[in-house]
């Protein structure tokens, strides 16, 4: 097959996946839209996507009109198993990172255009990633390729919140269930210690506690072993983040106040004291809750 662009491929492949396994004499028509909110992808994809199927001669296309005239066999489709979407994850570290250094703050506009300048990336790549990452509710689209970060309210803060909720206390539960062979007490083992490290030192060791904090709720959503859990993981700890961090004013207070709880969490977890976890971890999410609302600008 042609040597088209990873998230092509991965298309092709989805598109694939959803054809009918029989046809039956009947027509399948596939159309432009319903594909394109299917996958999350723009409609240029789709239909670059339909070009590569019609080569191959599984779709007929007539006008506006794309038909189904064979069922996929394994060799029509791309092996992407060992593929790295290169682009793609180059746009979404340096958007993660603009975001992370603070120079992306609610409200804020950009284009597709100057993203993909910045980044070296070029502009359906830029378009296809914002598209994805606006389902998080962190951006808005804009009309003539401009996005906006979006405006931070209490109704916001408090579904995320709840959400996190959710995953955090499910997953920790689990977590405790887990063997004492299993790797992850290891690591909670060598997290207890860097915990304890940086506070002896906190005054100038306190920036690192935002490291300290991924690891933690990483292997804590680890432990569900839901991969739809671990879907969100990122975007959640991120908007947790980027709501507060800009705002430096207590940061060093409110990293004290999360380390002890990070340290209270951790020994409780390696004592494997059920209660002692699931109460300090309570008391985590209500502090972390207050954080976001109190650092949101005009929450507090």
């Amino acid at each position: 097959m042609s040597g088209q662009s990873f998230l092509i491929q991965e298309t092709v492949n989805n598109i694939l996946s959803s054809l009918p396994d029989t046809l039956n004499g009947a027509s399948v028509v596939l159309k432009e839209n319903t594909l394109a909110k299917r996958f999350n992808v723009s409609r240029t994809t789709i239909r670059t996507s339909i070009q590569e199927l019609e080569k191959l001669e599984i779709i007929q296309v007539d006008g506006s009109i794309k038909t189904v005239i064979r069922l996929p066999e394994a060799s029509d489709y791309f092996d992407i198993s060992d593929q790295v979407s290169t682009k793609e994850e180059i746009i979404e570290k340096y958007f993660l990172d603009l975001i992370n250094k603070g120079k992306l703050l609610p409200g804020h506009k950009f284009s597709e255009l100057e993203l993909a300048k910045a980044s070296g990336c070029n502009t359906i790549t830029v378009r296809e990633f914002l598209i994805k990452f606006s389902r998080f509710g962190l951006i808005d689209k804009k009309p003539r390729a401009k996005w906006q970060m979006v405006e931070f309210d209490e109704k916001f803060a408090t579904e995320l919140v709840e959400f996190r909720r959710i995953l955090e206390m499910n997953s920790i539960t689990k977590l405790i269930a887990k063997p004492q062979s299993d790797p992850a007490w290891k690591q909670l083992s060598e997290l207890l210690d860097d915990h304890k490290e940086v506070l002896a030192d906190f005054d100038n060791r306190y920036l690192e506690f935002s490291k300290l904090d991924s690891r933690l709720h990483y292997i804590i959503q680890e432990a569900s072993e839901n991969r739809f859990f671990m879907q969100f993981f990122d975007v959640v700890s991120l908007i947790c983040h980027y709501h507060y961090q800009w705002d430096k004013h207590d940061e060093h207070e409110r990293n004290f106040v999360a380390l002890n709880e990070h340290i209270e969490i951790l020994t409780h977890l390696l004592a494997h004291n059920t209660s002692g976890v699931l109460n300090a971890m309570e008391k985590h999410l209500n502090t972390a809750r207050e954080t976001l609302l109190g650092s949101a600008s005009g929450l507090k």
